[in-house]
């Protein structure tokens, strides 16, 4: 056995991954991983007594991961909570393929869950959840909010990229601001992140982010460089899309419906 061999089963046995053609059973450290259901745990904070949460699911068909399989973050508001918010990504997410992450940290209030604390919450878990499992840290990853998470996700995706994450898109819903300009201020994340597919929804009855206000978002968007945008409008106001989401994972991720069946 070589050396790049020995490695690669010294790294599967440490995270408890089955390799065997007619294997079908995976677990998440201790736990058993049933798609659709989600699993949570703890991630330790860089000069912080205190832990970050993590909670994950996982699309029928994820049997072996060395496979890809196309992750999403999603993203909140300041002062809310990224776990309660993923039954509203986890039916898009599953109907494409998709697995689904989200990361709370220690509570703390609005004014001070800024754009950095929370990425310090969400790369912990990133961080816990890679050393878990080593092979998520090549899957293609995709960032996902509404409101005032849509303007987290595109700061996220940010510095993801310059970390060396495959980002492939970022679906902003009802966003108003151009944080994705932000992200290249905050990350410096390279030219790649001009090239990353972007999709903005916004309902045409919205009186908080409009498609007028979309088509601003877009325009400061290309000033910066940004070349891969689209923009949807829905009929509504102020709430997510489920079609559009569904629309977006399609599109940022094509191949991602084969892996659920």
């Amino acid at each position: 056995m070589n050396t790049v061999t020995k490695a690669i089963v010294l790294m599967l046995a440490a995270t408890f991954i089955p390799i065997s053609a007619s294997a079908q059973r995976l677990h998440f450290g201790t736990n058993l991983v049933v798609p659709g259901q989600i699993i949570e745990f703890t991630a330790p904070l860089n000069g912080r007594p205190q832990a970050a949460r993590g909670a994950w699911f996982a699309p029928r068909g994820l049997t072996n991961l060395l496979k890809p399989c196309p992750l999403l973050i999603v993203s909140v508001p300041s002062g809310s909570s990224a776990i309660r918010w993923l039954p509203a990504v986890t039916n898009c997410a599953f109907q494409e393929g998709w697995a689904v992450l989200a990361a709370d940290g220690p509570k703390v209030g609005v004014s001070d869950d800024t754009i950095p604390y929370g990425w310090g919450i969400l790369s912990s878990v990133l961080d816990q959840f890679t050393r878990t499992w080593p092979p998520a840290r090549r899957w293609p990853v995709a960032c996902a909010g509404f409101s005032g998470g849509a303007k987290r996700s595109a700061t996220v995706a940010a510095a993801m990229t310059r970390d060396g994450w495959n980002v492939v898109g970022v679906f902003m819903g009802g966003c108003n601001e151009d944080y994705a300009t932000l992200g290249i201020q905050l990350f410096q994340p390279g030219q790649r992140f001009l090239q990353v597919p972007f999709f903005l929804s916004n309902g045409a009855n919205d009186p908080i982010a409009n498609p007028q206000q979309a088509t601003a978002v877009a325009d400061s968007m290309r000033r910066s460089g940004f070349v891969n945008l689209k923009l949807a409008t829905y009929t509504g106001g102020h709430r997510q899309h489920n079609e559009h989401l569904t629309e977006a994972l399609h599109g940022f991720h094509p191949g991602a419906r084969a892996l659920k069946k």
